[in-house]
């Protein structure tokens, strides 16, 4: 039996409320919104739900939240719906909010505020419609967890007492691809929805093996050593007719599709020298992203922009970047902590990372901007090691 783990209110992360609540006398604005972050003062009779939308709003890029700005926000709460309303002629705004429960309803109510208040940046929705798979070792072993992004819902989804790595959603969201030895000792793709018993779907492969990434309609793009070097392949949602489309003598990884199916990003190259790549979903030639750096991996294609793709580089140490094939830019994501930040997935509004944050001993998950640079940390101590995030989202239409 899978058992979950639920933490119904948990510590924010270590971020101190009494630091976010900081109160700030005869101030100007002005300045701030000119360099691209909003101060914000959130006010709400529910203790509860106002921590959770002062975490989530505070952990975007492009705002403060604080005590004392002339921008302030109200919240209305009854039940599960909410009123949430900003006066301020610079920001005005009024709307009606309804969830399910109280998480859901403090995730659209921080996106109603990033919205509300982002008119002009023309923001988007970040909480609502994303949610996280990542690996725990909070039990000793490696298992698969997921989350929404304020981690105020946190549930375990294997429990397999053996090491289960590299999770990604499929594209519907409603299971999770992983790569464990727990059936044969040897590294298999499953599947899980988090309570059924993990459903095979690619196994008896003696080699290694990469996650397994799920395209728009469904298929599923890995990275295998079935044929003795490390190839690219394509197969069906639920593994049926693997076909080798990427083999070269190195060692091909990481494979991401592009938002419409027909594309793949990869890491290519000699071991010590990986690079980044695009390539037809069906195979042809490899086309090197030219980065600037000698030593880049894990890409990830943007969902919401198709000409970005998030990839990890080293440069004394590991970083974020992100290049723009459209305009033939690359842009070092401008963070100032000197921690290693790998591993990175998009989330709902195409502007933030979820991604691995890491000293020499310790890693955990953090949300990353990559307009401003601002971290935070999203899982807690309590969690273990965390590491590997992949990223749900729904993406709107219009």
């Amino acid at each position: 039996m899978i058992r979950c783990l639920i933490w119904a209110t948990i510590p924010f992360c270590g971020i101190s409320l009494q630091a976010q609540d900081r109160v700030v006398i005869n101030e100007s604005i002005d300045a701030e919104i000119k360099r691209g972050v909003m101060p914000v003062t959130i006010l709400c009779d529910d203790l509860n739900l106002a921590a959770m939308v002062k975490f989530a709003v505070n952990a975007h890029g492009a705002f403060s939240v604080r005590n004392g700005s002339s921008l302030q926000v109200k919240i209305g709460r009854n039940g599960v719906t909410a009123a949430v309303a900003c006066d301020n002629p610079r920001a005005t705004f009024q709307t009606n909010v309804e969830a399910r429960d109280e998480d859901e309803l403090a995730l659209r109510i921080a996106d109603a505020i990033i919205v509300g208040l982002g008119r002009s940046w023309q923001l988007k929705p970040l909480f609502t419609d994303t949610k996280i798979a990542f690996v725990s070792r909070y039990t000793g072993h490696a298992e698969i967890y997921s989350s929404n992004l304020i981690f105020s819902r946190t549930r375990r989804v294997t429990n397999l007492a053996s090491t289960s790595v590299a999770p990604r959603w499929s594209n519907e969201g409603s299971r999770i691809y992983f790569v464990t030895s727990a059936r044969s000792g040897f590294p298999e793709i499953f599947s899980t929805n988090g309570s059924d018993k993990p459903r095979k779907v690619i196994v008896d492969v003696r080699g290694a093996l990469g996650g397994a990434s799920s395209g728009p309609d469904g298929r599923l793009v890995f990275a295998s050593s079935n044929k003795n070097s490390m190839d690219i392949y394509v197969s069906g949602p639920s593994g049926e007719s693997p076909r080798a489309v990427i083999s070269t003598p190195n060692v091909d990884a990481d494979p991401s599709w592009s938002p419409d199916g027909s594309r793949i990003v990869l890491t290519s190259g000699p071991l010590g020298r990986p690079g980044i790549y695009i390539t037809s979903s069906s195979g042809g030639a490899l086309n090197r992203l030219s980065t600037g750096y000698s030593y880049c991996t894990e890409p990830r294609w943007n969902p919401v922009d198709p000409s970005l793709i998030a990839f990890t580089f080293q440069s004394g140490r590991l970083g974020l970047a992100v290049a723009d094939i459209k305009a033939g830019t690359i842009t070092p994501v401008p963070v100032t902590s000197p921690l290693n930040l790998s591993h990175s997935s998009w989330c709902a509004d195409g502007r933030h990372l979820v991604a691995t944050q890491a000293t020499n001993s310790r890693s955990w998950i953090a949300l990353v901007d990559t307009v401003t640079g601002k971290v935070t940390r999203l899982s807690d101590a309590k969690l273990g090691d965390c590491s590997e995030p992949d990223c749900w989202v729904r993406v709107s239409k219009n």
